[in-house]
Parts: C-alpha cells; structure tokens; sequence
C-alpha cells in the first residue's frame, strides 16, 4: 500500500515537472520568436538615428545626412555631404587614403558599434557634394578584415 501511494505521489510530481518543462519551452519560444534578428535591429536603428538626428549640425565641413542599412550586404550606409573647402574634387582625390584610413580607425575604436561589429557587419561612407549632390565625392567599404586587422 505504501508502494502504490508512493507511485501516485511521485507520478504527480512527474507530471507537475513536465507541465513547468512545457511551460518553460513554450516560453522560451515565444521569448525568442519576439526578439529582433540582428539586421532588423540594425535597420531600426539606422531608421532611428535617420529620423532622430540628421540632417546633423555641420562639423568640419561634413555634415551626416541619413543612415541607412542594406540587409543584403550585411553594411551600414552613411550619407553624408561636404561642403566648404573639403567640396571639392581634387582635395578628396588627394586625400582618399587618408580619409579612408581615418574612416577605418573610427569604426575600429568605436564601442558603440561593437555588437554590428562582433557581427561581422560592413560599413560604407558615402560623401556628396554640397554644390552638387548628385555628385559622389568620395566613396569606401569597410569591412570586418579592415577593422579588424591591427
């Protein structure tokens, strides 16, 4: 008799935990089903600093005129437009290198695009011209093996 009331009490325990375990894996799921992937949250937060801050106040003759993500690539867009001085053809294609190099060294020390980082994301910089914003003035890719490498 003590065998069977032990049973029963141990059967529903059993049952008891498996009713937490499927709790606890249907919640799981539906934690995770609601969770952003990292290009959505990528593409809501370019979408975000776009409607939020830019066009940004004119520092150093740039001025940031919207962030954008492109899913297929995996890249940050940022469009931006000199004006002044650094509008202009020449200036740019003397310094390419140099603004390339400085561009890199941003996202490599930047901590608030760590978790893009860690993520393998790209980053592209375009900057127009302000006399002529059809006109592309400079344009470069950045991608993990350059912010990477040291």
């Amino acid at each position: 008799m003590h065998f069977a009331h032990l049973f029963v009490i141990l059967h529903k325990i059993y049952l008891l935990n498996m009713k937490k375990l499927l709790f606890c894996a249907i919640a799981a799921i539906a934690m995770t089903s609601c969770q952003k992937s990292i290009d959505e949250r990528a593409a809501q937060e370019a979408a975000d600093y776009t409607l939020k801050c830019c066009p940004t106040p004119v520092y150093n003759y740039t001025r940031t005129d919207s962030l954008t993500f492109d899913k297929s690539t995996h890249t940050f867009v940022y469009h931006s437009t000199l004006s002044g001085p650094m509008d202009n053809d020449s200036i740019i294609a003397q310094n390419q290198s140099m603004i390339r190099e400085a561009l890199v060294k941003e996202v490599r020390q930047s901590t608030n695009l760590k978790v893009y980082k860690d993520a393998g994301m790209g980053f592209r910089y375009v900057l127009r011209s302000a006399t002529n914003p059809k006109k592309v003035l400079f344009t470069t890719d950045i991608t993990p093996k350059d912010y990477e490498s040291m």
